[in-house]
């Protein structure tokens, strides 16, 4: 079972609410990326994270606190809470954020996730099944529809969606368990990958969502209350598939000794944008930098100027996660394609080619 630690934040800070009530909130840190690096250092593989502010007003407003949680961990973060766009996903993907959580427009728009799902993989796309008495609620909770999760659950499924968060909201942040019941149900009847969340209190509670062949629960106030010790937990609970950043790389077809290599022992590699094809940069890699790149999901390259290993993003926080990698018909160059955290260019510019020399308008 995959255990999601969370870091809710409004105003910048780490909190909780109660039954989703915006009146009834618990600061827990005004410093939500140290929170991020305790999870991390307890043994999470994922972070889950919510802009409360943003799931009221229909639009992201915690920004930058997700952008440092993210730049300050090595796991993959998730994050919902305002996502209503196509634009809105990208900005959020381009924070560092792994994949998406969208909840309301799920609802008002099943094409909307389709679409999605076609742009940016199912792997980025989460759906957040929110109920009330088992109606889905939207907008923050702040409104109940006339679906029920289940039925949402299932069109969901059919257009391609493969993991949803399912929320009881009347459990999140009471510390009183989770509707076992309930999320066995959507799990069963779906076949695909159900997070629980919502009242998670103490050690039996994941034992009753492990035993029931769930695949994820989401814990929030039980760690901030420290009634779950997190690292005995994920001790306990987690599969042990370990995760990184990005996708677990398949195995290369081929080597580094297979590539034809310039005077110093390097190959370049052409950078695209694996989302909209724009070429981003150009770089080199070593056989060192070739292997990183593909153990950890993350460009890596061997920096001639500095003559020592680069990992793209470690200092900027401008991450490239590694969609896939091509070799041309000679052997001599790579062709990275990837999903590129904020710009690529050290300017600030998103692409280093940004200047036009001619163009001709034929």
């Amino acid at each position: 079972m995959r255990l999601y630690p969370a870091i809710d934040v409004k105003d910048g800070q780490c909190v909780r609410l109660k039954k989703g009530l915006f009146n009834e909130v618990t600061v827990y840190s005004e410093r939500p990326y140290e929170i991020a690096k305790g999870f991390e250092e307890a043994g999470a593989q994922f972070i889950h994270t919510v802009d409360l502010d943003g799931a009221l007003k229909g639009h992201g407003v915690n920004a930058e606190t997700i952008k440092k949680i993210c730049s300050s961990v090595n796991v993959p973060v998730q994050m919902g809470g305002g996502i209503r766009t196509l634009e809105n996903i990208q900005e959020v993907l381009d924070l560092g954020v792994y994949r998406v959580i969208i909840g309301t427009k799920a609802v008002e728009n099943p094409d909307f996730i389709k679409a999605a799902i076609d742009r940016f993989g199912a792997e980025h796309i989460v759906v957040g099944v929110d109920a009330k008495d088992g109606l889905v609620a939207i907008e923050g909770w702040e409104k109940v529809s006339d679906k029920t999760a289940l039925s949402l659950a299932l069109a969901m499924k059919d257009i391609g969606v493969q993991t949803i968060v399912y929320t009881d909201i009347s459990k999140d942040g009471m510390l009183a368990g989770p509707n076992v019941e309930q999320t066995k149900i959507l799990s069963d009847k779906t076949g695909i990958d159900i997070i629980a969340s919502g009242g998670m209190s103490c050690m039996d509670d994941l034992t009753h969502i492990n035993d029931a062949g769930i695949h994820g629960a989401i814990i929030g106030k039980a760690i901030y209350e420290k009634r779950i010790d997190l690292k005995e937990a994920v001790n306990l609970f987690e599969s042990g598939a370990s995760y990184s950043k990005a996708s677990a790389m398949p195995k290369a077809d081929i080597s580094f000794k297979d590539l034809k290599l310039d005077a110093n022992g390097l190959i370049p590699v052409v950078v695209q944008d694996y989302v909209n094809g724009e070429v981003l940069m150009l770089a080199y890699m070593n056989e060192e930098a070739y292997n990183k790149t593909l153990e950890t999901g993350i460009m890596t390259y061997y920096s001639r100027s500095r003559q020592e290993l680069w990992v793209k993003g470690l200092t900027s926080g401008h991450f490239q996660y590694v969609g896939s990698l091509d070799i041309d018909c000679d052997n001599d160059t790579i062709l990275a394609k990837v999903r590129q955290v904020g710009a690529a260019c050290h300017t600030g510019n998103r692409t280093c080619f940004y200047r036009n020399i001619k163009t001709w308008n034929r």
